[in-house]
């Protein structure tokens, strides 16, 4: 029987546009791909949600690799990249509603440090009953030590938790700490619901 549900972030909780901010900052299709492989697809991003690079040093990288013209977008880009966060109101009325009938909720996500006070800010943290957050751990998903992090913190019982990520390396990674995992896709919403429902008799009420 489920008793905890988990949730990633980014594309569970909230969808990333990226798009958003790029626009803001660029109106050259050229530039703007440019930009997102360089900040949003790069070996620094990831080590920001691993806490492993200050943003200024990974700044600095990310400008060197960019023409001179694009310095300054990077640097506003990375100002204000949470405006690309989208709130995804399906998901949490589905944690209001599951939260209501006793299941606890927790976060487990790859994010950099300025995700917790996001979150605050937004009024989020509200509904969840904890948070790991890989940047302040110091370790990412798939490694399986934040997964026995979550568990250990908040004495979760694997099998009776279900994991929501939208990635598969996660949820084969979950599945292996005995952990039930659902592969997230915030475009077919309906679905889910019908195969929580099906499988871990799960529902909206």
């Amino acid at each position: 029987m489920i008793k905890n549900i988990i949730f990633d972030l980014g594309n569970v909780v909230l969808k990333l546009k990226w798009e958003i901010v790029l626009n803001k900052f660029s109106d050259n299709d050229s530039d703007k791909k440019i930009l997102e492989d360089v900040i949003f697809n790069s070996e620094e991003w990831k080590e920001l949600d691993n806490g492993t690079i200050e943003k200024s040093d990974a700044i600095d990288i990310m400008i060197s690799k960019l023409p001179e013209n694009l310095h300054k977008p990077c640097k506003e880009i990375m100002a204000s990249w949470r405006e690309g966060l989208v709130i995804n109101d399906n998901i949490i009325n589905f944690i209001e509603n599951v939260r209501k009938q006793g299941y606890k909720t927790y976060v487990l996500s790859n994010a950099p440090h300025e995700i917790p006070e996001y979150l605050t800010q937004k009024d989020l943290d509200k509904y969840f009953d904890g948070q790991i957050i890989s940047a302040q751990e110091k370790v990412s998903k798939p490694d399986p030590k934040i997964y026995e992090i979550l568990l250990n913190r908040y004495s979760l019982n694997p099998e009776e938790s279900l994991f929501l990520d939208d990635k598969k390396e996660n949820i084969d990674t979950a599945i292996n700490c005995k952990i039930n995992g659902y592969i997230f896709d915030y475009n077919n919403f309906g679905a889910f619901l019908d195969n929580i429902n099906e499988k871990y008799n799960i529902e909206m009420k």
